[in-house]
């Protein structure tokens, strides 16, 4: 049985991406949706009339790929990537009601280099771009509560080969619902959180359909200054249906799961302009790689 899980380890691993997350049971080595990136104001869509730039920029890098079991099943596995992420946002004038809807699109660029058995390849091209057409804003009353639900798309549009393990796309669809939400719930102390499902289409070149996902990316801050934040945040990541391959379960359902926690520092320069640092190590994987994730956010209106 040890045999065979680590067999679909190193399948997985073949079909492995690199994007801005790595990697996960899904096929196979990782999410489309960056888990861990929202962190920061989660829930606040920029003004009504208004567009806002976003800059996500990553460094990831892992050395082990945990199995069911959670022990590494991969030796001399290593895995580094470097994404930047630029993002747009516009909300519109006429609101729905006491809605807001705002509109926005993510263009990864991507950088990956992955070892397994002494095989080693990178690559550097775009990711797979995510549409954002509609995201349904509210801000309550009080100015303390601020929510949006969003329907993402990612397109299939990176660089993908199932013949390498160094691939900038998945070369399939998901659609990726998301609950974002910020809380001001006492004066300088904030609290956010998004609620993530990603549920992907199958990959026609290899017949996989990879298992669909929920993440939680959460952080609590406090305001030391009126410019400065000093916060913990972090991620939970669950599979909760199993990877196929030929409309055929893959051993016991290749399913994924990890966290990862860490410290957050945040500088705005003015209203709705700033710049975050965060630090995240992941713990708990399975079916995944465990490594650390380093970000630098930026955001600015335009």
């Amino acid at each position: 049985m040890k045999k065979f899980n680590k067999f679909i380890a190193v399948i997985a691993f073949f079909h492995m991406v690199a994007l801005p997350s790595v990697a996960s049971a899904t096929e196979n080595g990782r999410m489309i949706y960056p888990f861990g990136v929202n962190t920061v104001l989660n829930g606040i869509m920029p003004r009504p009339g208004s567009t806002q730039f976003y800059s996500y920029t990553q460094y990831y890098s892992a050395d082990e790929f945990a199995g069911p079991d959670g022990n590494n099943v991969i030796p001399d596995f290593e895995v580094d990537v470097f994404v930047e992420a630029p993002r747009i946002m516009h909300t519109w004038e006429k609101p729905l009601g006491p809605f807001t809807v705002s509109s926005g699109a993510i263009l990864p660029i991507v950088y990956t280099s992955s070892t397994i058995f002494g095989m080693s390849e990178s690559d550097t091209d775009i990711g797979d771009i995510i549409v954002q057409p509609f995201n349904l804003g509210y801000v309550s009353e009080s100015k303390t509560v601020f929510s949006y639900l969003a329907f993402d798309f990612s397109l299939p549009t990176g660089s993908y080969s199932q013949n390498s393990v160094a691939n900038t796309g998945v070369n399939y669809a998901a659609f990726m619902p998301s609950y974002n939400l910020t809380w001001f719930f006492k004066p300088g102390w904030e609290l956010s959180a998004s609620l993530v499902g990603q549920f992907n289409q199958k990959n026609d070149d290899t017949n996989y359909e990879s298992g669909d996902v929920a993440m939680l990316d959460y952080a609590i801050g406090y305001s030391v200054t009126p410019k400065v934040q000093l916060g913990l945040q972090g991620f939970v990541l669950n599979q909760f249906s199993d990877d196929k391959l030929n409309g055929n379960t893959v051993g016991d359902g290749n399913r994924a799961k990890v966290n990862g926690i860490g410290p957050q520092i945040r500088y705005d320069f003015s209203p709705g302009s700033g710049i975050a640092f965060k630090y995240q190590k992941e713990f708990g994987a399975e079916n995944t790689s465990e490594g650390d994730k380093f970000w630098i956010q930026f955001s600015m209106p335009i």
